[in-house]
């Protein structure tokens, strides 16, 4: 018999924007069946956030075996700073325009990402099943298949080493979104502009329809009933209907819950 997320307490999500965005992410969908849900994820954040965000969650909520705790890894070659009370988030080091390029070219290290995101993993893991919560966790790409661009060319940089050293947790991170819904891992493009029809020309996010696509596909010993198809679904149409970012506050005002 299928489980339902009705029968937990409380869903925690944790993730970038790819968990908490302009519109209904899977984390979302599957809120709407729980009478409290909790959204920690964060446009342009990384490994250390979401980590950290996991433990300061527990500490506010008190997570237990009745809850349901689900995080989306983000990529590796991100920097994650909390600078005057709040976080900064700028998403991949190497095409953001937080950090100067004399940041970047000086501590950017893909050896030293890797390592890091491994080692923050493997302890929320620990951390998780020490809470004796179910959780599941999910990448939003293959974490050991992050690209660095250096001009217009991808350069692939890994270190065999570190992924052996990792091995089991590697093997454990669960299923990759982009390779979840598309064989190539290319991201969709939806012609949506950026804010004030500026920025972007399309946004490479999924849809709320793709969204329920991967909850279908990845959780299948839980049942997705008619009211979670309803609402990917409607807020689908939406989506597809904006023109701008700007048309999605309309819809779906910004969510982001209070940190420290």
């Amino acid at each position: 018999m299928a489980k339902n997320f009705k029968d937990y307490d409380r869903v925690f999500a944790f993730g970038c924007s790819c968990t908490n965005y302009f519109w209904p992410t899977w984390a979302d969908i599957i809120g709407t069946q729980s009478n409290e849900y909790y959204n920690y994820g964060r446009s342009g954040a990384g490994n250390l956030y979401i980590s950290n965000s996991i433990v300061e969650a527990n500490i506010r909520h008190k997570i237990t075996s009745n809850d349901l705790v689900l995080v989306m890894w983000s990529t590796i070659a991100r920097e994650d700073r909390y600078i005057k009370t709040d976080w900064l988030t700028p998403g991949n080091i190497y095409t953001q325009d937080t950090f100067n390029k004399e940041f970047v070219y000086k501590f950017a290290d893909n050896r030293f990402y890797l390592m890091r995101d491994l080692g923050f993993i493997a302890m929320a893991n620990e951390y998780l099943k020490n809470l004796n919560c179910d959780f599941k966790t999910f990448t939003m790409s293959p974490l050991v298949e992050t690209q660095i661009k250096s001009g217009d060319v991808f350069i692939d940089d890994w270190h065999s080493d570190i992924t052996t050293f990792y091995k089991d947790v590697i093997d454990n991170l669960g299923p990759a979104l982009n390779l979840t819904l598309f064989k190539t891992g290319l991201w969709p493009q939806t012609p949506i502009k950026g804010w004030g029809g500026q920025g972007q020309t399309a946004d490479y996010h999924p849809t709320p329809a793709m969204y329920l696509d991967f909850i279908k596909k990845v959780f299948t010993d839980f049942e997705v009933n008619e009211d979670m198809e309803k609402f990917a679904n409607e807020y689908n149409e939406k989506v597809l209907q904006s023109k701008t970012l700007d048309d999605t506050r309309a819809y779906w005002p910004e969510k982001r819950i209070q940190r420290l």
